[in-house]
């Protein structure tokens, strides 16, 4: 039986490695225009991104941009190893699966009983809360101080949790994104498997896989072909690699290759790893410990649908660093995004959504705001608009109440106020009963020091009261008591 499966696996890798060299998809001048311009930023001498776009076990577009490294003049290329933040999660949560295939623990296991001098609440916590961030344990951020010279790892993170004594909410009750909880199950994988996170990680998963480049961050150790982090600063850019957190391993410490990606992707087709019906829960949403078909989280994945069709999602931020990965099971559809910079706005969610939209033949429908941002830029604010009365209706395009605002946000952080405001009109119009439109005003206008204005605006939000859309509710309440305390200030003075 073993010489069975290490036949299949030669034959599996080799496959991949054969796909790897397939030829492009040729695409239209449109198309090509608009893949141009959404990569521009990341072209030349500037740190770089590294693109892959998988179909049906093909790689039919792989291309790289910019430098890996500023200060040898290093480019970028399908092999270069990119810190891949949080779609690490993926990774550590197979870890978990594999150890649960293994019977060595199950989903229903607790936190103390992994670890018996855990505070009493970890009773409660099972290991299946914290891979669908429903454990509800703290923030490890706020266990990092200022005073602070030596990089958190992930055992800190575990010692610091002992010293809590409950959880910001009763574990399975409600999702919040954790970090913590995906450090304390790299320390679940160590303690379970009597190996370092970094070993278990490499003979389970990277060797079996073929997956020579990737590795586990660990202090001191030398990375292959290695690209270094960035930040923009005024006109140029700063060295910007590391941080006090971005030791820890099991949140965000993989880094891996656009092409090694591949190989993993192919992958999760396969029971190569653990069986397909344990794989299959991974792709899911759950409500404690019951799959649902909602969009939600799974094992790390984040679940959701564009007109009907599931897709599964992750992105990863970390000093230097931004990733994000879109997958589409039913279409066998990937679509992979590194880069070795800091972005604003939603750069590397357009940029995957685009590629995807273009690579399925838009069937996995186009965000519109991609079309308008590019429209906007190029031929004005008027002409943007306009494309967006033009293509609403179109299927081939992606859009909800939230398209324009969400548009109209970006350019707010870039301090463009003017087209932030005309596109938050537009909502006003488009869709007057939701509350975002006002909301996203009121946020603006408060910006421009407009406090009556935002304080209008506010209280639309609050008489709408959308049940749909709750915290956009808690936050104008929020504003409003902020705002006429100060208001009341100055009218004092």
């Amino acid at each position: 039986m073993k010489n069975i499966y290490l036949v299949f696996l030669v034959l599996f890798l080799t496959s991949c490695f054969n796909k790897e060299k397939s030829q492009e998809k040729s695409l239209s001048a449109a198309d090509t225009e608009l893949l141009e311009y959404l990569f521009q930023p990341a072209a030349g001498q500037r740190p770089g991104a590294n693109v892959v776009v998988i179909k049906k076990g093909e790689i039919v577009h792989q291309k790289s941009y910019g430098l890996s490294n500023l200060e040898q003049g290093i480019r970028s290329t399908g092999a270069t190893n990119y810190r891949i933040a949080s779609v690490t999660k993926q990774f550590t949560a197979m870890a978990i699966m594999i150890l649960v295939h293994k019977g060595k623990i199950k989903y229903e296991t607790t936190l103390k009983e992994v670890f018996p001098e855990f505070p009493e609440y970890g009773k409660e916590i099972t290991i299946r809360h914290l891979v669908t961030h429903q454990s509800g344990i703290e923030d490890y951020y706020r266990f990092v101080t200022d005073e602070r010279t030596e990089q958190m790892l992930d055992r800190e993170v575990l010692d610091s949790l002992l010293h809590t004594t409950s959880t910001y909410f009763p574990p399975g009750t409600q999702y919040q994104y954790s970090n913590t909880a995906y450090a304390v199950l790299a320390q679940i994988v160590e303690k379970v498997s009597k190996q370092s996170f970094a070993k278990f990680m490499e003979a389970e998963i990277f060797r079996k896989l073929g997956m020579d480049n990737t590795c586990v961050f660990e202090l001191d150790q030398p990375i292959a072909n290695r690209a270094y982090g960035y930040r923009k600063e005024n006109d140029g850019f700063v060295f910007s690699d590391q941080s006090m957190t971005s030791a820890i391993q099991g949140d965000g410490g993989i880094y891996c290759s656009t092409l090694d990606y591949y190989k993993w992707d192919q992958a999760l087709y396969t029971d190569i790893l653990v069986p397909k019906n344990l794989l299959e829960d991974a792709f899911y949403d759950w409500d404690n410990h019951t799959r649902t078909e909602k969009r939600g989280a799974g094992y790390g994945w984040m679940i959701d649908f564009r007109n009907g069709i599931k897709m599964l999602h992750h992105s990863g931020g970390t000093s230097g660093f931004e990733t994000q990965v879109v997958r589409v099971p039913s279409l066998e559809l990937t679509v992979v995004l590194f880069t070795n910079r800091e972005w604003k706005g939603r750069f590397l969610w357009h940029n995957t959504n685009a590629l995807a939209s273009i690579y399925s033949d838009y069937e996995f429908a186009m965000p519109l705001e991609i079309l308008m941002k590019k429209e906007i830029e190029q031929q004005g604010t008027d002409a943007g608009i306009q494309l967006y009365d033009r293509l609403k209706q179109d299927g081939k395009y992606e859009v909800k109440k939230t398209t324009l605002p969400y548009l109209g946000m970006d350019y707010l952080r870039a301090e463009d106020y003017k087209i932030a405001g005309a596109l938050f009109d537009k909502t006003i119009k488009e869709f007057p009963e939701y509350a975002g439109g006002y909301h996203s005003w009121a946020v603006l206008s408060k910006r421009m020091g407009e406090t009556e204005k935002a304080i209008h605006y506010y209280q639309k939000v609050v008489e709408l009261d959308d049940e749909n859309e709750p915290d956009l509710t808690a936050q104008a309440k929020e504003q409003l008591e902020e705002l006429s305390k100060t208001e009341s200030e100055s009218k004092n003075q």
